[in-house]
């Protein structure tokens, strides 16, 4: 029987004990792109089976921070429209392998209503700690996009130039490619299939030059 197997009827359990506030997730880390191959109450991340991997998951597998850690908790997970959940992973391993990860994310929006409610009838129009969309903002934060890759690259290339507009990323210089490159390759983006085509293609590069930045980027490590 495989481990796998044991964690999906998990999932069905605890998405009935969370009830539809509360989201589990099992995901196949042995497979390309980490997809999603079981879900309770898909519908609070709007996500479902074969769902692709997030930025969260990529970061953990670059850092390799599931050999230190048996699971991450509370952190910060986003899904649109803007919608604040907090999440937990809990990493499954086989053989000192990284084979899975058992994630619940739990929707804040009816706790953010009751808060509302709170400040709105004590006169409080502000909190303490909290970030402007209202929830402790410590730790890393998971994004649920249906194109992760995009939302990625889309990200680097902002931080490297200030903007990710078409006519923009066709005038980056070869240090400004360099730059983006490095960011995504230490964010973990390149260990998706077919990424260095992908983002060939939204640099306006070839691949090849794409490779040459990953080398000098490793000669520079």
């Amino acid at each position: 029987m495989d481990i796998l197997d044991y964690y999906k009827k998990l999932v069905e359990f605890l998405g009935q004990v969370l009830g539809e506030h509360g989201e589990v997730v099992l995901r196949d880390c042995r497979k390309p792109n980490h997809d999603i191959i079981a879900i309770a109450n898909g519908h609070v991340s709007g996500r479902t089976v074969g769902a692709p991997i997030t930025d969260f998951t990529l970061s953990v597998l670059a850092n390799e921070e599931w050999k230190e850690k048996d699971y991450v908790v509370n952190y910060v997970g986003r899904a649109a429209p803007n919608k604040n959940l907090r999440s937990s992973t809990f990493f499954i391993r086989e053989n000192g392998e990284l084979v899975g990860q058992l994630c619940i994310n739990i929707d804040l929006g009816p706790y953010e209503q009751v808060m509302e409610s709170i400040r709105m009838l004590s006169g409080m129009n502000f909190m303490h700690g909290l970030d402007a969309e209202g929830i402790v903002c410590e730790g890393p934060v998971e994004n649920f996009s249906a194109d992760v890759t995009k939302d990625m690259m889309s990200k680097a290339v902002v931080q490297v130039v200030g903007s990710s507009e078409a006519l923009v990323r066709e005038r980056l210089t070869q240090e400004d490619r360099i730059h983006i490159v490095e960011g995504l390759n230490q964010a973990g983006l390149f260990q998706i299939k077919g990424a260095v085509s992908q983002v060939a293609e939204y640099l306006y590069c070839s691949e090849a030059s794409v490779y040459r930045y990953l080398a000098k980027i490793q000669k520079k490590a």
